[in-house]
């Protein structure tokens, strides 16, 4: 006579445990192929691992360096260059709605080690463009973002492997989306310009900008005894404060409203999929720690701020793009 097996009753803890188990199960499927899915549609972005620059015509030749090939560019001497893997660089140009470039920063993005860089670039900065002594900021006029991006790179032996264009409107609806950014205002700023659709009147210190406000704060160089140098630095330091204060949860319900934003007032030649690979890299970035902020040094000579050649060869060796030290014959710093 067979009987029947009674089924084993599981005790409360015993099926707590069984129903975890599930659900960590199907969080592991789900990671695993967000994982594979992002690898898939959003890879490391692909860029030349080595940039070839031009020696012009004053900058010496020494045939004898291994890092100068046989070989010429439009009959030039030419110099290589080995990138570092994972560091991309991007151009962030600001432009007001009366046209022109009115602030420049070259961005720097190292995803492995989770590090990033931003550098203003004075818009006075001498260049030489076209055979032509001219401030940085005039190219765009000529030659829109590639005469800047051009300029910038030729003059910092630095590779432009994006570029951003920000219309500074756009500093205003974000941060009026946001419900506006504590920041620190460095200097009194009592400033009205109708033609340039700028007015602001706030005391120097800690501050709720609403997003009229904000844009005054980023836009005004006549608040500044130094004009755009002052403005450049307040300029990454309103960025890195904005950029704290958008990334939080209380802002994921305005994530659709904020692309529209940027949509509208934001262009770019940089593919979505790249755009997907570097904020996935930038999850868990400290801004605190892995965020540099810095300006081109020099000074002002009259009309235009003039590199210091060592100092800034050693800025741009410190952003770690190549893998060996930048020659200082490569560099296109002049000095009209």
């Amino acid at each position: 006579m067979s009987t029947k097996k009674k089924p084993v009753k599981k005790s409360p803890l015993q099926r707590v445990l069984r129903s975890l188990y599930i659900i960590l199960f199907a969080l592991s499927l789900v990671v695993v192929a967000s994982y594979i899915a992002l690898k898939v549609f959003a890879p490391a972005p692909n860029v030349p691992d080595q940039v070839i620059f031009a020696l012009g015509p004053d900058q010496p030749k020494d045939p004898d360096d291994p890092t100068q090939p046989s070989g010429t560019l439009e009959n030039q001497d030419t110099v290589a260059l080995k990138r570092r893997g994972n560091v991309y660089t991007c151009l962030l140009l600001g432009v007001a709605d009366q046209g022109g470039s009115d602030t420049i920063m070259l961005g720097v993005f190292d995803t492995g080690a989770q590090t990033a860089s931003l550098i203003s670039i004075p818009r006075d900065t001498a260049v030489r463009y076209n055979g032509s002594y001219m401030k940085i900021n005039a190219t765009y006029s000529y030659g829109g973002v590639e005469a800047v991006a051009q300029s910038v790179s030729q003059m910092l032996a630095v590779p432009i492997d994006y570029y951003v264009t920000v219309n500074t409107r756009a500093f205003r609806e974000i941060v009026n989306e946001i419900g506006g950014v504590d920041f620190y205002v460095p200097v009194d700023m009592f400033y009205n310009d109708p033609y340039g659709d700028i007015a602001i009147n706030i005391k120097a210190g800690y501050h709720h900008l609403n997003g009229k406000q904000a844009e005054g704060v980023v836009r005004c160089r006549n608040c500044y005894a130094n004009a755009d140098i002052g403005r450049a630095a307040t300029q990454r330091a309103f960025l890195t404060a904005l950029a704290k204060q958008t990334i939080t949860l209380s802002n994921v319900g305005k994530v659709t409203n904020l692309i529209n934003i940027l949509n509208t007032y934001v262009e770019s030649d940089m593919p979505l999929n790249d755009m997907v690979h570097f904020a996935t890299q930038a999850i868990g970035m400290d801004l605190d720690t892995a965020l540099n902020t810095d300006g081109l040094p020099g000074e002002w000579i009259n009309p235009y701020w003039e590199l210091d050649d060592d100092a800034t060869r050693a800025l741009v060796n410190g952003l770690g793009i190549y893998e060996d030290e930048v020659p200082a014959r490569v560099m296109g710093i002049v000095h009209p």
